[in-house]
């Protein structure tokens, strides 16, 4: 932590202040935290940012994550700039009403800025995001540039919980923030297009903390997808190629389906595993849930209400067989993905719909019935898709 209340004044660790004016300090009175009001130690070594730290014991409400030095530098260098260009940030603010204390505060509109570098479990930051959206300040979370690793030019491994902090730009796409304290840089990952559980395709673009001035001016770039149908028809083959390694619970049960069935899982419909709207609402595959989509279709006898598929696809998220991500940012949750692939498959004319959220079967899906006709098959209606509709 950077902040300690002095004689009720808060004070921190980001100004002029010596190490020996900090020893005096702690001779005149007690310095503590803000929040629990139990004794803190400034810590003023040469090698780490200096800091406060809570006895070894403390079980401070506002203060459970254990702060690294990546993770002080970091919060220190925003806290700075966004001061040196005139937003008046307030570190450490603690939120009594949540018991919550993002890293900065913007009180001029109203503003939390969270730089996140520990591992946390994604109910957790959904939770925190909810708190702040409680009380209507606006959040944004900047993720620590280590957390992200660059596989090539268009894809990234990421933690996967980072993804629950996923909001939307104007043009409805996918970006998160990240920011590295030692290059002064951000990292704008834009265009994300979630490939599984914690590989993404997406664009990434760095900003120079010297370059901007506010938040704001980031995420400002033409969206380009030229390069994501080629990725995409790779993605397909890799999911082919490895289908029958896939050991996941969603993966085994459509396996034991289509082998009743007399298929194969590897040779799933070119009509499945396809980036249709809010597709990634599953973090199940694609692949996956859209072909178990297309074998309860065609397996109903009549026309078929999509509250039909909804209950179904409720049933077997509450067993565990598929799994969905939340974004507490976004407006939409997995409904929109299974009513974006209706659509799509409206489009390629498999279904047909009489009324209001009424379908019928209008045709048969085809399955190839080699690898080199399911690789073909896929080239032909992605680009047949065209239209890769992500948002």
């Amino acid at each position: 932590m950077l902040v300690a209340l002095f004689k009720d004044q808060l004070v921190n660790m980001l100004g002029r202040i010596t190490k020996e004016e900090w020893k005096e300090k702690m001779k005149a009175a007690l310095l503590v935290c803000p929040v629990c009001q139990k004794k803190v130690i400034p810590k003023c070594g040469n090698k780490k940012v200096w800091h406060f730290a809570h006895s070894a014991d403390s079980n401070c409400l506002a203060f459970h994550e254990k702060e690294t030095e990546y993770h002080l530098l970091g919060k220190k260098q925003l806290f700075n700039w966004l001061q040196m260009n005139k937003r008046a940030p307030i570190l450490e603010h603690y939120l009594r009403e949540i018991e919550q204390r993002p890293d900065i505060y913007l009180p001029q509109k109203n503003h939390a800025l969270e730089f996140q570098c520990a591992s946390m479990n994604k109910d957790i930051l959904h939770s925190r995001i909810e708190g702040y959206q409680s009380l209507h300040i606006q959040s944004d979370w900047i993720f620590g540039k280590r957390r992200l690793k660059k596989l090539s030019n268009q894809f990234f491994s990421i933690q996967n919980r980072d993804l629950t902090a996923a909001k939307k730009d104007p043009q409805g796409r996918l970006y998160l923030y990240y920011f590295c304290p030692l290059q002064l840089q951000f990292l704008v990952v834009e265009n994300i297009v979630p490939v599984t559980s914690s590989k993404i395709l997406g664009k990434g673009i760095s900003y120079s903390l010297k370059e901007i001035i506010d938040l704001d001016q980031l995420n400002k770039k033409t969206a380009d997808y030229n390069y994501v149908l080629n990725q995409w028809i790779n993605q397909k083959y890799i999911w082919r190629k490895s289908a029958f390694k896939n050991k996941s619970p969603a993966s085994m049960y459509l396996k034991k389906i289509l082998y009743f069935h007399h298929k194969s899982l590897t040779l799933y419909s070119p009509l499945a595993g396809m980036p249709t709207r809010n597709f990634y609402h599953f973090e199940t595959a694609a692949f996956i849930w859209q072909s178990y989509l297309l074998y309860y279709v065609e397996r109903l006898p009549g026309p078929f209400s999509f509250s039909q598929i909804e209950t179904e696809f409720m049933r077997l998220i509450s067993k565990g067989i598929f799994s969905v991500r939340s974004f507490p940012y976004l407006k939409e949750s997995y409904t929109a993905a299974l009513q974006a692939y209706l659509t799509y498959l409206e489009k390629e004319k498999f279904i047909i719909q009489i009324h209001e959220n009424l379908y019928k079967k209008s045709a048969t899906a085809p399955y190839p019935a080699t690898l080199d006709e399911a690789f073909q098959q896929d080239k032909i209606f992605s680009l047949k898709g065209g239209f890769f509709d992500f948002v």
